[in-house]
């Protein structure tokens, strides 16, 4: 592929692949459109065909628990005839693992495979950027900060706290194990915060790669035609594939898409240590700096930067790398020495 200069690169998706997390943020008309992270946690993935094994009944003839060859296990639904415990059985994960918001693992979802079906991983971040059909450049540390230039960090901010401020309102992201819910608040009158809250809903939805069911609870609305008008504003803006319901006359609208992952926000809620031991490599590997390098942190980010990580960061940055933590730090309070 030709390689695109990056002050010729407008519109389409930028990669970077940093240690323990990759990145990916797209543009258009060079703003900031959609944001992904694939984090490397070794869980299953979405299109990964393997063999398991199956575990026990879930619901009787219909679904059952298997075990995957990494010892993680997923939902099998519907259920071969004649499968008995402990025998194994070629599955395709159609929805990948996940970890919710307090640590809880959430099981992939799988469906029987074809017994030839030749095994794969599923495809990885940077594959499915390839798919796309958009345009993609890969950028490095040691190149200017792009991300940061575009939103990066403001947008993850949001993904994390789930606030989403806009002209005349806020949008409020809750996580919950059933769906996710977005509740509308602001100054305005009934039917302008709406509308406007309409167009925001659908560019958060995607730009945080936002899926399955979601609700979202509207200023209420007794006009027939103002909730019309505030669904056609929604529609409008919305691009990815998903279907929805009416605004009831309580102001609430559910929203229901294929979901094949973790969102952005289910990722960077689920555990707010590894959010900072990642973002601290990160900017230990951007310093452009010599001699041994020290990584002072809470205890708990310590525990989440493995040795496989400092060695990662030695090898990158060119220097020695060590880690000391310090109980008087704060978890978002990590500094480089």
């Amino acid at each position: 592929m030709r390689a695109i200069p990056l002050a010729d690169f407008a519109n389409g998706w930028l990669y970077e692949a940093g240690i323990g997390e990759n990145r990916a943020l797209r543009l258009e008309d060079n703003l900031l459109s959609q944001i992904r992270v694939e984090r490397a946690d070794g869980r299953a993935r979405a299109g990964a065909v393997v063999d398991a094994k199956f575990t026990r009944q879930w619901v009787a003839g219909k679904s059952g628990i298997v075990t995957l060859s990494n010892g993680q296990e997923a939902l099998l639904q519907p259920l071969p005839k004649g499968l008995t415990e402990g025998s194994m059985v070629r599955v395709e994960n159609f929805r990948a693992a996940m970890i919710e918001q307090g640590g809880q693992a959430k099981r992939a979802k799988a469906r029987p495979a074809d017994k030839d079906s030749p095994f794969c991983e599923g495809p990885d971040l940077l594959a499915q950027l390839a798919a796309s059909g958009l345009p993609f450049k890969q950028v490095h540390a040691h190149e200017e900060d792009v991300f940061a230039e575009h939103g990066w960090h403001e947008a993850i901010e949001q993904a994390e706290t789930g606030r989403i401020d806009f002209e005349g309102g806020s949008l409020l992201v809750s996580l919950t194990p059933a769906m996710t819910l977005i509740d509308v608040d602001g100054p305005l009158a009934p039917f302008e915060l709406a509308k406007r809250a309409a167009k925001e809903i659908a560019l958060a939805l995607l730009r945080f790669d936002i899926a399955g069911n979601i609700g979202v609870d509207f200023p209420t609305l007794e006009a027939k035609a103002e909730r019309a008008a505030v669904t056609a504003v929604f529609d409008e803006h919305m691009a990815a594939n998903c279907e929805r319901t009416a605004i009831n006359g309580f102001g609430f609208m559910q929203i229901v898409s294929r979901k094949l992952r973790p969102s952005v926000l289910e990722i960077m809620q689920a555990n707010r240590s590894i959010n900072a031991a990642l973002k601290l490599l990160r900017q230990a590997e951007r310093l452009r700096s010599t001699g041994a390098m020290r990584l002072e942190v809470h205890p708990a980010v310590a525990n989440k930067i493995g040795l496989a990580a400092l060695e990662e960061l030695a090898k990158r940055s060119g220097r020695s790398v060590s880690i000391e933590p310090r109980g008087e730090i704060s978890i978002d309070g990590g500094s480089i020495g």
